[in-house]
């Protein structure tokens, strides 16, 4: 968290020019570009290659940044990467479950080798403790249906909608809103205009 704090508020140039090293010199790089992609990032970069820099290092720090997050984004945004997460069963907050390409480009596939990433998830929500995995696991839930709209019958056919609904009586505030928000989307034919209605 503090990595990302850095980074809104350093205003002046040599600021700039030290959190474009942050990348290179943090101790765990990748857990770096996680926390920033996760924190949009690679957004601001994209606006900043955009500005006309007087310093031509802090213009190559920023292009090197943009460069950085968009392969790690790629690489994090496989179905691959995803499955040995489930499998883990341990789930975080990352791109993998935030980025609305990966569930356009992957939610069909949970539905391969008989709904076995959906029955892993199904095993979660009923036998997991801690409450990021159990929100993550409902979040997905959403997501599946969202992208895969048909897949609202397996998730009733293979008691996911039933596990989601316990959530709500989840002592954790995040779990039960994760779980709330996938049961709105598991009931509506249009999320995206509800999101934008409410928004």
């Amino acid at each position: 968290r503090w990595l990302l704090n850095c980074w809104m508020f350093l205003k002046q140039w040599y600021q700039r020019r030290v959190r474009g090293n942050i990348l290179t010199n943090h101790t765990d790089p990748r857990k770096a570009a996680e926390l920033m992609i996760q924190g949009k990032v690679q957004v601001v970069m994209g606006q900043l290659i955009e500005k006309n820099w007087k310093d031509e290092d802090i213009k190559e720090d920023v292009e090197h940044v943009k460069k950085v997050l968009d392969e790690m984004l790629q690489d994090m945004s496989t179905f691959d990467s995803y499955l040995a997460e489930v499998k883990s069963g341990k789930l975080e907050w990352s791109p993998l479950h935030t980025n609305p390409a990966f569930w356009r480009e992957n939610a069909q596939k949970l539905n391969q080798n008989d709904h076995e990433v959906l029955r892993m998830i199904r095993i979660l929500l009923k036998d997991e403790q801690d409450p990021t995995t159990l929100a993550v696991c409902a979040h997905d839930v959403g997501e599946y249906v969202r992208h895969y709209p048909v897949g609202k019958y397996n998730v009733e056919k293979l008691g996911l909608k039933e596990r989601v609904v316990c959530l709500l009586d989840n002592d954790d505030p995040k779990v039960k809103s994760a779980a709330l928000l996938a049961l709105q989307k598991l009931m509506l034919n249009n999320w995206e205009f509800m999101a934008k209605t409410n928004a």
